[in-house]
């Protein structure tokens, strides 16, 4: 392998032992991480040349093998260039074509560290040849950062989140992020920290820190010890004693912890630490290395049956419609309006959220909802069925239930509440997605931590939650979620699609907003409600809002149903992490734009040098009185041109987006 991509420094001996340094470097060279082989392993990631993540110990003990990475004695290398195009049918983009740089480091006493570099950021993990099976009962993946003033983007736990006796393991990975230097960032496991982390440097780079590839093991969430300014440390959830985990039918609450983070086969690799790294933080919107290095689908070949669209959805509009001659409710009537509203629409799936089945009684139905016929109402009408249930009726019963459902013609669920990132969790939720791909069923994860490239391991998985969406504002007041939706484009989405469910109808300016659980509206404008939808990634997209209001709306209804939910190609434009940010997506030849802003008004250029020739553009944009009425908007249609540039004039928490369709594709020219 070329110099540029490993190399081998000897820094004379320490504690006895040989020293070096291992460093890879990605194909631009601008990304590097290195393994420094001393008295204890460490590692540091760096871009530009400039020190990222400084030197940090890692390891993994293991029970009755000691630590892994103290004392270490290098046995070997093996190096390789990574060059692989990965067909990615229900993606951001239509393939990845995946390039970089990888070392497997191997040392006595049976385990490997590996590392990755791509253009796009680095990575790590552990990977051990051990027999039977072994028990970790820790693992040093801590982060040190060069400076304690860097500005970070913190995500912490959420409920009862200062309680000193709140087990912050179980929470619903779903806060508001906040901007903070990393020396502010709560101490001493008053907070969790959870992943994604964004932190950006005084050049403008920006790290955002995840992971890839969890598979029968906890999740990587962090703390800072008090006494230390610039380090994060690991807080990996222990795995629950089995007998005392209350089950609730909505939840499986922990009791009590196993003092070690998983059981688990001998020989295998570990999760991927992950340092995605852009020079300004809208090209992060653009990685695709959760994906790239997440295990493949063994049989990706047999899931043309996985339809991506957007869903009609019940919950968050209270079943609210009006001018019908039946009374609303979650009853058949009001279900048979919502498939009547999706078909006429082309709107893929309506979901039956909770309350179709007795109280989290799953095999038993509601005798209000009468689902068989609900289904094949629906399947003559081609619309699809999903279903909501909370994962502890599926525990040990998924064939059970996916059997039954599947043999009615519903097609998937919406699983919800599991609240946890343990080893039993992450093992259920593979588990489960499996079990649901044999009866041809898609899952939505909700009420779970973010995306670790599952999806890819599993095609029929079409989103995941773990974020602060829009259900929030049916009872948060106080909140500022013009911002929060800006950061959510750095920070969660980075690691994959999330359920944020946008769409709303109902909007408020920030002095006019009020919480309301049964007529919940947004805050922010109309067209920022409708950026979202090719903002934010979610090959499985609900429209939150009710049928009345989009048929009241009809021009953004129509707007927004043809958004597609996977895409060709994404381009990041502009972006300021808490301000701004604008994007753009292809999907066959027609391009989508998607502009949001925080409260502040603002005028923006977007250049449009990523086109070729003349488009025909629709475009929405905030009326001249939005900042008094949210719901104000406007519509135009007139021509754009490649390498040209547009003007973008947001209001108070505003937003633009825009369909851009090839003259020539539309036989203008």
């Amino acid at each position: 392998m070329k110099i540029a991509v490993l190399f081998a420094v000897a820094l004379g001996c320490v504690g006895g032992l040989f020293a070096e340094t291992i460093a890879v470097r990605s194909p631009d060279g601008k990304n590097e991480i290195r393994l420094l082989v001393e008295e204890s392993l460490r590692y540091a990631v760096l871009r530009n040349g400039q020190v990222r993540i400084a030197p940090t110990p890692l390891s993994m003990t293991v029970e009755n093998r000691g630590v892994l990475g103290a004392k270490p004695v290098v046995a070997g290398k093996s190096e390789r260039a990574v060059a692989e195009t990965i067909p990615t049918p229900v993606y951001k983009k239509a393939a990845i074509h995946a390039k970089g740089h990888e070392v497997a480091v191997s040392f006595e006493g049976g385990y490997q560290v590996i590392l990755r570099a791509h253009d796009d950021g680095v990575a790590y993990r552990f990977a051990t040849a051990l027999d039977g099976m072994i028990k970790v009962t820790d693992e040093q993946a801590a982060l040190t950062f060069p400076s304690p003033d860097l500005t970070a983007y913190v995500g912490y736990n959420w409920g009862n989140r200062e309680d000193p006796k709140q087990d912050k393991l179980q929470n619903s990975w779903e806060s508001i992020y906040e901007k903070m230097k990393v020396s502010e960032v709560a101490a001493d496991k008053q907070r969790l920290v959870y992943l994604p982390l964004l932190v950006q440097y005084p050049d403008g780079v920006c790290v955002c820190v995840t992971e890839s590839d969890l598979r029968d093991y906890p999740g990587w969430n962090l703390y800072r010890d008090g006494k230390d300014a610039v380090r994060l440390s690991p807080w990996m959830a222990q795995v629950p004693v089995s007998r005392t985990v209350e089950d609730n039918q909505r939840q499986r609450l922990v009791k009590e912890r196993e003092p070690w983070l998983a059981e688990t086969a001998g020989t295998r690799t570990f999760p991927w630490r992950v340092f995605i790294m852009a020079d300004q933080p809208v090209k992060l919107i653009e990685s695709d290395l959760v994906y790239a290095l997440a295990k493949p689908c063994a049989q990706a070949d047999t899931f043309g049956w996985v339809k991506p669209g957007k869903v009609a959805w019940d919950w968050w509009n209270d079943w609210n419609v009006s001018g019908v001659p039946f009374r609303a409710g979650c009853n058949t009537a009001t279900y048979k309006y919502y498939i009547g509203f999706a078909q006429k629409n082309g709107i893929e799936y309506v979901i039956f959220d909770e309350g179709w089945s007795v109280s989290l009684k799953i095999m038993e139905i509601h005798p209000d909802v009468d689902v068989p016929e609900l289904i094949r109402y629906a399947d003559a009408r081609g619309v699809g069925i999903i279903l909501w249930c909370s994962w502890p009726q599926l525990v040990g019963r998924q064939h059970e239930v996916f059997k039954r459902y599947a043999d009615m013609g519903a097609k998937g669920f919406k699983i919800d509440f599991m609240d946890r990132d343990d080893q039993f969790v992450v093992k259920f939720l593979e588990e489960t997605a499996n079990i649901a791909a044999s009866y041809k069923l898609l899952v939505d994860y909700h009420g779970m931590f973010k995306p670790t490239g599952l999806q890819r391991t599993c095609p029929n998985i079409v989103n995941f939650e773990g974020v602060h969406g829009l259900e929030q504002l049916k009872w948060e007041n106080g909140s500022d979620f013009p911002a929060h939706d800006c950061m959510i484009a750095f920070t969660r989405m980075v690691a994959g699609p999330l359920d944020y469910t946008p769409g709303s109808m109902l909007n408020q300016t920030r002095k006019g907003f009020k919480a309301n659980y049964t007529q919940p509206t947004s805050q922010g404008t109309r067209v920022h409600q409708m950026a979202l939808m090719t903002l934010f990634e979610a090959p499985l997209q609900m429209l939150c809002d009710t049928p009345t209001q989009y048929i009241r709306n009809q021009a953004c209804t129509d707007f927004m149903v043809k958004v597609p939910t996977v895409w060709d190609e994404t381009v990041g434009l502009l972006g300021a992490v808490d301000e701004y940010v604008a994007v753009a997506r292809r999907k066959g030849e027609v391009w989508h734009l998607a502009v949001i802003g925080n409260w502040e008004p603002r005028e923006l250029t977007l250049d449009l040098d990523f086109l070729k020739g003349a488009y025909r553009a629709e475009i929405f944009a905030d009326g001249i009185n939005a900042d008094r009425d949210a719901t104000d908007y406007t519509r135009e249609v007139r021509t754009v041109r490649g390498g040209t540039s547009l003007t973008v004039r947001l209001s108070s928490g505003g937003g633009w987006t825009a369909r851009l369709t090839p003259k020539k594709f539309l036989g203008l020219f």
